[in-house]
């Protein structure tokens, strides 16, 4: 980009992001020189947009330390590691969760008070993972497992073991989300194949229903809507009690059977999501909301709706569910808005609302784009067919230069 160009997208980041800032051209060069060593938060915030990359990467002398690499360890959790740090695993190799697997086999002794630290960890990566790009918290997260096996092998009482496998199961669940969103299918599997160890290792249906859905997404991604369809419906039966895991699979399973033009399931199905999650109350910091389901609410089940209308041909129906997703949208910048902005962006598509594709298209695109989105991705994918009819148009031919761009 010239430093006008530079400029100007900075500029559009701001408006997309609900920040407008007046950057120009000599700002740019003030940058680029040194005259200015940091910026404000706004401004902060839409280079990160437009370079995709950390703000303490950009080079300012003013940017603070970046985020390190692995979660802070400290008190006894710290202690336990260094103990263990110079102890490596015996005839392991390959990625995190390959070790993780391995330790499992490895009996030893861990305490109470370190279990909870890395089951703190676990929770905020989670919560990193809605507002952050997969490639900037996967080192963190590959490091969190490697602590989680190091105390795996260095314990023997079953109990606590099996405590354990879960907080390594739910991280390696994580870490293969991040591949996933990276378009690194091979190494997500193998994430997930440690996960669903752990799983079958401590009993625990609740993550067994979370893996085998990130699995449905996967081979939704691979063409496969049949295996997809499958496994978000094995994952209910697995899934316990909890309305908003049920309601997410169910809705999964719903988007699936659509695709394949199975009509009366894929109404079933969706009949279930809704009558399981339409009053799903926002997760709050301090409730018992398992990690993995904190991003699913009323207006990502709105979205998964609009799609599965559509997908059936009930474009009326897609519509109107595209419009309560709307309505509960709110502001906040994270990965599941790039998803129901782009499902509403196909909904209004289908119906030939072309002014509404336009409101809601850019947004999406971008924050797909700067958060890694895979699903986001896939669905604007889907929306460039869905133009087709309208390529005449003007505000088509602006979507599809936006989009058209792989």
């Amino acid at each position: 980009m010239s430093q006008s160009e530079f400029a100007s997208a900075v500029r559009h980041a701001g408006g997309v992001l609900g920040e407008p800032n007046t950057c120009n051209k000599r700002l740019v060069q003030k940058w680029e020189s040194g005259e200015h060593t940091d910026c404000r938060p706004n401004y902060k915030r839409a280079l990160q947009a437009v370079t995709r990359t950390p703000y303490e990467q950009l080079g300012f002398s003013g940017a603070a330390a970046p985020l390190p690499d692995a979660p802070l360890l400290t008190g006894r959790l710290g202690g336990v590691l260094h103990r263990h740090a110079a102890q490596p695993l015996p005839g392991v190799v390959g990625e995190p969760g390959d070790r993780l697997r391995f330790a499992l086999e490895r009996p030893g002794h861990v305490d109470n008070e370190a279990i909870a630290i890395v089951e703190t960890n676990t929770e905020r990566l989670f919560a990193l993972e809605h507002h952050r790009a997969a490639r900037t918290i996967a080192g963190a997260v590959n490091r969190h497992i490697d602590d989680v096996a190091r105390l795996l092998a260095g314990t023997r009482r079953e109990p606590v073991r099996r405590r354990l496998a879960v907080v390594g199961g739910r991280s390696a669940a994580l870490a293969g989300w991040l591949a996933f969103d990276r378009g690194d299918a091979a190494s997500a599997h193998q994430y997930w194949d440690s996960s669903l160890a752990a799983a079958r290792y401590a009993a625990d249906g609740p993550l067994l229903a979370c893996v085998l859905t990130y699995l449905s997404y996967s081979a939704a991604e691979r063409g496969d809507p049949a295996t997809a369809w499958q496994l978000a419906h094995t994952a209910v039966s697995h899934a316990g009690r909890d309305p908003r895991a049920r309601a997410w699979m169910a809705g999964r399973a719903a988007e699936e059977a659509a695709t394949l033009g199975e009509r009366a399931a894929a109404l079933s199905e969706l009949e279930l999501a809704l009558s399981l999650g339409s009053d799903l109350p926002t997760p709050t910091p301090d409730d018992d909301t398992l990690p993995w389901l904190r991003f699913f609410d009323t207006k990502r089940l709105a979205a998964i709706a609009a799609n599965v209308h559509g997908r059936l041909g009930d474009v009326q129906a897609a519509v109107e569910a595209a419009e309560w997703a709307m309505r509960t949208l709110g502001t906040e910048q994270v990965k599941v808005r790039a998803v129901v902005l782009a499902e509403v962006a196909c909904a209004a598509a289908r119906a030939g609302q072309l002014d509404l594709v336009e409101q809601v298209v850019f947004e999406a695109a971008d924050l797909a784009d700067g958060l890694e989105v895979t699903l986001a991705r896939r669905k604007l994918r889907a929306l460039l067919q869905l133009l087709g009819p309208y390529r005449a148009s003007v505000i088509a031919r602006r979507v599809v230069d936006r989009l058209d761009v792989e």
